[in-house]
């Protein structure tokens, strides 16, 4: 680890998830203030517990904008400021075919991952200036039809635009808002979304594609990987990278 984030001022959304837990601990470990927000108190204060004095958890829910609200202003207390966003509190939903979509399981889904993505940014952005990046939590479901998980993949959809709205209307102010679009990855969120298309009969990601066609036999990513990649998005190495979303599927929609 490098001190590449040091005194840099950083928010987590979805701080207890395996992706941004593992975030967290990395970008603490390269010198930045944290701050931990999830809607899970016991499990964001644990974190903030083990990573010390260098993060601070901020227990909040992104789908009310009051707590966005005083979450953000949290981090920016923190940490002197605000550099650096994960956009990453999402939820998969509920597993299953279309026609026998339950419409409030979408408006949930909808107003995790898609609305709570909006108010983060709504509240986050004013207080970004130059060199601050926002990275935010896409899939490749914001890319392509994946079956059974139509919320998800409609929420994603929107995430990206979302992106795309937001990178240009920052971008005069030296602000860089990106995504990441992982295919599977191996973790809790997958273990359900597997559970749940085989109970409806259908493969799980992984054996949908041939294996002599992907990287590594056509596995599901792990989450160091992901953490790879959102590391690099918010370093200055990435820093004509704007408005897009990094892909990380082993070569699945190649």
């Amino acid at each position: 680890m490098t001190d590449r984030f040091r005194l840099r001022s950083a928010l987590v959304t979805g701080a207890s998830g395996d992706i941004g837990s593992a975030v967290a601990r990395a970008l603490v470990a390269e010198g930045a203030l944290v701050t931990l927000v999830d809607r899970d108190v016991v499990a964001v204060s644990e974190l903030a517990a083990e990573l010390g004095a260098s993060a601070r958890a901020e227990p909040a829910d992104v789908t009310s904008e009051a707590e966005v609200e005083r979450a953000v202003a949290t981090a920016a207390e923190f940490g002197r400021g605000l550099h650096l966003v994960f956009n990453n509190a999402g939820i998969e939903g509920a597993v299953g075919p279309l026609h026998e979509l339950d419409l409030a399981e979408l408006t949930r889904v909808l107003q995790v991952n898609v609305v709570g993505a909006a108010a983060v940014l709504k509240h986050t952005l004013p207080l970004l200036g130059p060199g601050s990046v926002v990275v935010q939590t896409a899939s490749t479901a914001g890319l392509s039809g994946a079956p059974f998980v139509g919320p998800y993949v409609a929420s994603k959809h929107a995430l990206l635009g979302l992106t795309k709205v937001a990178s240009r209307e920052v971008a005069a102010r030296g602000v860089r808002v990106v995504a990441i679009c992982p295919g599977p990855v191996a973790g809790r969120m997958m273990q359900r979304i597997d559970s749940g298309r085989a109970a409806a009969g259908t493969p799980s990601g992984a054996a949908r594609t041939p294996a002599s066609t992907t990287l590594d036999d056509g596995r599901y990513a792990t989450v160091d990987e992901v953490v790879g990649a959102v590391l690099f998005l918010l370093g200055p190495e990435a820093g004509f990278v704007s408005g897009s979303g990094l892909v990380l599927d082993g070569g699945r929609l190649a």
